[in-house]
């Protein structure tokens, strides 16, 4: 992976980028994950194909079902995401 001309050598940081809350928790990835975990799955099979944001979100998400309570939603009908969800993230695991 190249960053401007650099040649990353391992133990390097890989480049970040600022994100939200929302942002993470409103992916698809975030979902599969707490979906995953609440019925007691393992890790996805395609887990390993997936870029690296996919991943993190996907292990945040099963990282927030173990804390939340199952009958917290994590949306709402309409697809938002609900409030309580946010704020246990929020308070909670920041």
């Amino acid at each position: 992976m190249r960053k401007s001309g650099y040649r990353l050598k391992p133990g390097d940081q890989v480049p970040t980028r600022p994100t939200t809350v929302t942002e993470i928790m409103g992916s698809p990835y975030f979902a599969y994950g707490v979906a995953d975990k609440r019925a007691g799955r393992g890790f996805r099979n395609t887990y390993e194909s997936w870029e690296g944001n996919a991943q993190w979100s996907y292990e945040r998400g099963r990282a927030w079902a173990t804390k939340a309570p199952k009958q917290l939603a994590l949306k709402k009908r309409g697809g938002e995401l609900n409030p309580a969800a946010v704020r246990l993230w929020c308070d909670d695991m920041l």
